[in-house]
């Protein structure tokens, strides 16, 4: 593994390279920002994987710089570094900050933790290395912000537990303005992610409040006392009801001055989200792109702004016992609006639930060609019912299927006929892609198959019960509202019993249809 992290810029070479260039090539202003964001799903090598610590890393990045007042440039993003990497780039940080004044240093981590230490791709970093950073650092303020992980499985939990000198100890200034520790969760609770949200709780309701949803005076920017209430307010309202447990945010803060700290300023934002509704509601604005929630806010009375990347974005609104959406575009440059009118009434179930994932079932019908298992028989229509249930279950695991499969053949010479009846259960992934809801699912099936057989040669039935198994790929692609199209080719052998004995067969099979989502 190279010394900044396999994932940043290849090799070790390459990736020194890589860090040093993005830190040399901004320009050296007074007032200049600069940011560290790490991002490790891996732990130490008894844990399980995260699944949204890299992500939570790319957005905090886009959010810094598109209403935290920071250059992408000055914005370093580690993504699947170790130990040696992120102290190599907190050593090459501080260089940097030592050739000019910084307003502001940022460093937000995102990974597995425990008794202090953090856990990075097998490694372990002691967070006091980037306290003591922050502390010792030339900056005229500066933020850490720790969202550290465990393992879990729907809400993963995230253990955070040696922020305790974070939350009850104030830092000791050292000739700058400021200085604040944040954690995602208190010293003995744990931080917990969400599969609904795509990300952690914390994080999540952090980016958010940044984004606007926090601006609670209307002028347009957010300060540290705005976006940490609200986050906080937020995650606790989540994760109460969680397995994990309730998970409260905690903050010390060393700020001298007059004034507010501003944190971010979303009106400066180049593309713009406003919720022109008059109504209150629980509003959810959800990527089309990557179905990623991007906000999950109650909003009171009047408009609401917020930045948000470039794309379109679904709209949803519950007020009551009734759910509105729309589906809107926003430019690069410039806002999209949402008003009353535009707004549908739509499904309650469509709406991603704050504190679970998005659970989605699909009943589908169709119809296709499967080889045939005896001698003569080539083929055989098929025709089945397919109810799929898509919720992140176990590790990779995201997809569950079940479908009850009716097949009718006569071979083109012969003097009998044919009837299976087969159940099959699978698990396993489905990736999805912005286009149109299209998706790609692998998955593993098996299940037991009857066969009949009638006008046997000597006038006799015969029935026998087998087993089949196979690997199944599975494309839909949304056609409109909840109906699809889908199209699944599988391939295995079947297991059944013939005159000589029990025989294992090839079997292929394809077949499309339609379905439902409800």
């Amino acid at each position: 593994m190279s010394p900044l992290g396999e994932r940043v810029g290849g090799e070790g070479a390459r990736t020194l390279f890589f860090v040093t260039f993005l830190l040399a090539s901004a320009a050296f202003a007074d007032g200049r920002r600069l940011a560290l964001v790490v991002g490790e799903n891996r732990g130490l090598i008894s844990e399980e994987t995260l699944r949204f610590a890299e992500r939570d890393a790319s957005r905090m990045q886009s959010a810094l710089v598109d209403v935290g007042g920071f250059s992408a440039s000055d914005v370093i993003v580690l993504s699947g570094a170790n130990a040696t990497g992120v102290r190599n780039a907190l050593s090459l940080l501080r260089g940097r900050i030592e050739e000019g004044p910084v307003e502001r240093l940022v460093i937000y981590v995102s990974s597995h933790a425990g008794d202090g230490v953090l856990h990075l791709a097998g490694t372990e970093l002691p967070l006091k290395e980037i306290v003591e950073f922050l502390k010792q650092s030339p900056a005229q303020v500066g933020v850490f912000v720790l969202d550290a992980c465990q393992s879990g499985s729907m809400t993963r939990t995230k253990g955070l537990r040696p922020i305790a000198s974070a939350q009850v100890t104030r830092l000791e200034a050292t000739g700058v303005e400021g200085r604040v520790l944040i954690s995602a969760s208190g010293a003995d609770e744990y931080a917990q992610e969400s599969d609904a949200l795509g990300g952690s709780y914390f994080t999540h309701y952090f980016i958010a409040a940044m984004r606007g949803a926090a601006d609670t005076s209307r002028d347009g920017k957010v300060t540290l006392d705005e976006a940490y209430a609200w986050a906080w307010a937020r995650t606790i309202e989540a994760t109460f009801s969680t397995r994990g447990g309730v998970q409260r945010p905690a903050y010390s803060v060393d700020l001298r001055g007059s004034g507010q700290l501003v944190l971010a300023e979303p009106s400066r934002s180049t593309s713009q989200l406003v919720l022109d509704v008059k109504k209150p509601g629980h509003w959810l604005v959800v990527s089309e792109q990557t179905s990623q929630v991007i906000a999950d806010v109650e909003k009171g009375e009047g408009a609401l702004n917020l930045a948000v990347p470039p794309g379109g974005y679904r709209v949803q609104l519950r007020a009551k016992d009734s759910v509105f959406e729309h589906v809107v575009e926003v430019p690069a440059s410039g806002g999209a609006v949402v008003s009353d009118a535009d707004l549908e009434r739509a499904s309650l179930t469509r709406v991603a639930r704050k504190g679970g994932e998005e659970v989605m079932l699909h009943l589908s019908a169709g119809g296709g060609a499967t080889s045939g298992l005896v001698t003569g028989l080539s083929a055989q229509p098929t025709v089945g019912i397919r109810l799929r249930r898509d919720a992140y279950f176990l590790a990779v695991i995201n997809q569950l299927a079940g479908e009850f499969i009716f097949r009718q053949g006569t071979p083109l010479r012969g003097s009998f006929d044919q009837i299976e009846f087969e159940l099959r259960l699978g698990a396993g992934h489905r990736f999805s892609f912005g286009w149109q809801k299209t998706s790609i699912a692998i998955a593993l099936e098996v299940g037991p198959i009857l066969i009949h057989q009638s006008r046997l040669p000597d006038a006799t039935t015969r029935t026998s019960l087998g087993l089949t198994a196979g690997l199944a790929l599975e494309g839909r692609v949304q056609i409109i509202g909840p109906v699809e199209f889908f199209v699944l080719g599988s391939g295995g052998g079947a297991l059944v019993k013939k005159l000589i004995g029990p025989s294992l067969i090839p079997r292929l099979s394809i077949s499309g249809g339609l379905g439902v989502s409800f």
